[in-house]
């Protein structure tokens, strides 16, 4: 998450003026007048007079649908947050109630320049000593922002403070206009369909002041001019949003100190670029996000916190999914026993007590949120200093579908089963908006809990309320993972043996995999073998790990440079696989990014291939039992589609892990003097590589593995009342599950994994850092997908399925591409190689040609690669010539 984090620090400091849209909000409800106190007649007394004010970090006035802002004049050039959030969501699109990241909350100043207020949004990311000629420099090289200009209305001089118009405080600061008219985010949304903010459909919502913030929520419409369906409601064209202004305190401890970022345990972090630091080669300061955790009594080895930190449990939330969520926020207050802080997290019901109030920053909640289709599972919430990392308020966001085991959507299900999209392959193929972090953890939720809950119900080990409890109190403890400011940690399953996960007595211990912060798989074996829980019901060795490196103090250190050796001396146990970590940018396979398959999501065990062989045998063999239960008497059809859905999307993962061991090489963070490290990358060895290779020829290629029962398929239609989707009817465009597509998305997504330029480069390279023979090679992969897909056309006996006919012609395709019109950065072997194989191919498809026994299918299948085979090896490039000036 370093990159995200980068980009949210760039965005605040780069940040340009925000006009506010213009017009004056409609009025909101009569609020109740409150007479101000006597006294003379001056402007400021008629400005507030009849007005409504609620006292608290600022005060606020509410008048004939005005709100005024009352600022003191000591509170001027202050740091204070701004924090801006939706109040509701879309139901879908993941435009989410609280969805916090498309504003971080960010420092924010009230300058007063003559007869205005200017909102500045300050800079954070550049520092250096206050008072230095290098602090100079810092601030006249870089540029504030400002926010908004406030008109000052009147000034109270007894209370030396002014009053400030807040209309100008809410304009589209989340950007919602252009999010609202691009919501798949795929660069649409221009044009006279666009909406924008629509000033006389605005008006102010709630107020509410505190001692430590105030809140103003502003419910914006947003207006677009394209048609609108008949009769449907809510009605598109006009769409209200309810936008939450938080203005707070920085509630910063006096006593906190920072703790400098180490790339080997896994921590959000806030980027700095310390310019008085000119005697290192590398003047970022990376600080971790943290809580300022520490024990009352720092003598005894087990102390209660000085401040505990506090969930409370909204009332959104169903009564029965609290006990999993309660559980599994409270199971964290283990890893803080063994730092010595006995109850550091403390969880409530949300009371009911009107005094209290869930956007009081003082409070950190945890909410429930409706939303159909499910968006994004769930989504941790936290505010901190930017300046310092320091957390002080969390929050969790869980989707109600969360509580729905069953009934994942089936549009959900579809685009789980595409690969990344590269123009490596035909792009006939069915292709999908890349999911960001959150949005993959549903969508593999989604994945995992569907296919679980087919497979123990098809095995007849179905335990519903278990299966449920446990998944819960899984996700309550890793989004609250990301409340304590832990960042993903995809190689945790490494750390653990198939032994070990399949002992009931280890993972209720231990957990399933190292860490909840693992985008953890289902730990399901085959009917008949041990297994362990369904899911981590406990925290993992890493966890523990991480947790002591982030929050355990150390002792005599009174500056972060300080605890530097005993950090690093900690984080040195990364070379342990219990210890291991690897984030979100190791595991970004799109692209051919990342290179080390042990690095993956939704994987289990130390050794991947033997546990996806397991499971893809488990995969199949279950679906050719789904006649046997589904679909119950009088139930829909649409419940054996669903299944059949389930468990191939489930098949998919493991087909998408094989694929990662091309070109794979071994990632480490230890640094040289961590125990066992000489290098920072080892190459897979050519064995492993190969058996992934026939794993996936077995599994995917393969014509044998796509031979479902006729019955089966037959029976595979849905029911004619699907949800509802952007509020209108939505079908699908075909009754029956479009198989022959789908594989086709599956192998093409695969071929383009393993021949992106980027793989294809490391192949390349790879007898540079190796021994002979010791990994694979570019020759290698041209040899194994020849002999995978054209087999029967090599052998003089072509056939196969449509399925198979698909492949061999988007093989062919990518090879003519390949040598006609390359993709940037393929390297000129690997074009080389391309070229032979065509070469090698059309003497092959002649031959086969030549057969008196091929039916007219195939012989139409074979002259039709063949041509465009010899279009490609007689292509001519023309070179347009110029014209003499």
């Amino acid at each position: 998450m370093r990159t995200a984090v980068l980009a949210l620090a760039l965005a605040a400091a780069s940040a340009t003026t925000i006009a506010h849209p213009g017009g004056a909000f409609a009025a909101a409800p009569t609020p109740v007048p409150k007479a101000p106190d006597d006294g003379a007649d001056t402007p400021y007394l008629k400005a507030v007079k009849g007005a409504e004010e609620q006292t608290g970090l600022f005060t606020i006035w509410r008048k004939d649908g005005k709100i005024y802002l009352e600022v003191r004049d000591d509170q001027f050039d202050s740091d204070f947050l701004e924090h801006v959030v939706p109040a509701n969501g879309l139901g879908e699109f993941d435009f989410e109630s609280g969805e916090q990241f498309a504003f971080a909350a960010r420092l924010v100043r009230f300058h007063l320049a003559g007869n205005t207020v200017a909102l500045i949004w300050p800079h954070t990311l550049f520092m250096a000593k206050p008072g230095t000629p290098l602090a100079t420099a810092v601030d006249e090289s870089s540029a504030d922002s400002v926010g908004a200009m406030l008109p000052v209305i009147a000034e109270n001089t007894a209370g030396k403070s002014r009053l400030l118009d807040a209309s100008a405080l809410v304009g589209d600061v989340l950007n919602l206009a252009s999010r609202l008219s691009d919501p798949t985010g795929t660069g649409g949304g221009q044009g006279p369909g666009a909406y924008h903010l629509d000033p006389s459909r605005t008006y102010f919502g709630p107020t509410r002041a505190f001692p430590e913030n105030v809140m103003i929520e502003a419910d914006q419409t947003f207006v677009s001019a394209a048609p609108n369906a008949i009769n449907t409601v809510p009605d598109p064209r006009y769409v209200q949003m309810r936008v939450k202004y938080n203005f707070s305190q920085i509630l910063s401890s006096p006593d906190y100190m920072p703790r400098l970022y180490d790339d080997r345990v896994g921590y959000w972090e806030v980027p700095r670029v310390a310019f008085d630091r000119d005697d290192e080669r590398d003047n970022l300061r990376w600080n971790i996000l943290r809580w300022n955790l520490q024990p009352s009594d720092p003598t005894q080895p087990l102390s209660p916190p000085k401040k505990p930190i506090v969930f409370y449990l909204d009332h959104s939330i169903p009564l029965e999914y609290r006990p999993a969520i309660r559980d599994g926020i409270l199971e964290w207050n283990k890893a803080f026993e063994r730092i010595g802080i006995s109850g550091a997290i403390q969880v409530l019901d949300a009371p009911d007590d009107p005094s209290w109030d869930p956007d009081d920053i003082r409070n950190s909640v945890v909410r429930w949120v409706a939303n159909s289709p499910s968006d994004f599972g769930a989504v941790a919430q936290i505010v901190w200093d930017p300046r310092t990392g320091e957390i002080f308020r969390g929050g969790v966001l869980l989707d109600s579908n969360l509580g729905r085991i069953a009934k994942t959507s089936e549009r959900l299900l579809l685009n789980a089963l595409s690969f990344p999209a590269s123009a490596a392959t035909a792009k006939s193929a069915n292709t999908f908006k890349p999911l960001d972090d959150e949005a993959a953890f549903n969508n593999g939720l989604a994945t995992e809990s569907a296919f679980g809950s087919v497979a123990l119900e098809l095995m007849g080990a179905q335990d519903a309320d278990k299966y449920v409890y446990e998944r819960l109190k899984a996700v309550a403890m890793h989004e609250v993972g990301h409340d304590f400011g832990l960042s993903h940690n995809f190689i945790a399953h490494n750390a653990y043996t198939e032994d070990q996960i399949k002992s009931a007595t280890f993972t209720e211990a231990h957990g399933t995999t190292a860490s909840v912060m693992d985008y953890w798989a289902i730990n399901l074996w085959p009917k008949g073998t041990s297994s362990g829980t369904w899911f981590p019901t406990t925290l993992g060795t890493y966890d523990d790990h991480v947790i002591h490196w982030g929050y355990a103090p150390v002792p005599g250190a009174t500056t972060p440079q300080a605890e530097i050796p005993a950090l690093s001396r900690w984080a040195s146990a990364a070379t342990d696989p219990r210890y291991a970590f690897a984030g979100d940018e190791d595991g970004y396979f799109d692209g051919g990014h990342a290179i080390d398959p042990r690095i993956a999501p939704f994987v289990l065990t130390n050794r991947p291939l033997d546990w996806c062989s397991t499971e893809l045998d488990l995969g199949k063999g279950l679906i050719a039992t789904l006649d046997r239960r589904y679909p119950q008497p009088q139930a829909p059809w649409d419940d054996e589609r669903y299944a059949f859905l389930a468990l191939l999307t489930r098949y998919s993962v493991c087909a998408r892990t094989l694929t990662h061991y091309i070109a794979g090489e071994h990632l480490t963070r230890g640094r040289i003097g961590d125990p066992g490290i000489h290098s920072a990358l080892s190459p897979v060895p050519r064995s492993e590589e190969l058996r992934a290779y026939r794993l996936l020829d077995k599994y995917v290629f393969d014509d044998a593995a796509w031979r479902f029962s006729p019955a089966t398929l037959q029976r595979l239609t849905y029911e004619e009342y699907i949800p509802l989707v952007n509020f209108g009817y939505d079908p699908t465009p075909r009754h029956d599950v479009p198989v022959v597509e789908i594989v086709g998305t599956l192998q093409d997504g695969a071929l383009a994994a393993m021949y992106d330029p980027l793989v294809l480069q490391r192949l390349a390279d790879m007898p540079t850092k190796a021994a002979p023979g010791t990994t694979m090679t570019l020759t290698d992969l041209f040899a194994w997908t020849r002999g995978a897909i054209f087999a029967d056309i090599i052998a003089g006996r072509p056939g196969g399925s449509q399925i198979h006919r698909n492949l061999q012609r988007t093989y062919a395709s990518l090879l003519a591409k390949m040598i006609t019109n390359p993709e940037a950065g393929t390297p000129l072997d690997a074009q080389a190689l391309a070229r032979l194989d065509l070469l090698t191919l059309n003497g092959d498809l002649h031959r086969s040609l030549g057969a008196k026994s091929i039916d007219v299918q195939t012989r139409a299948h074979l002259l039709a690669i063949s041509t465009d085979v010899e279009r490609a090896l007689d292509a001519r490039t023309v070179i347009p010539t110029g014209i003499s000036p």
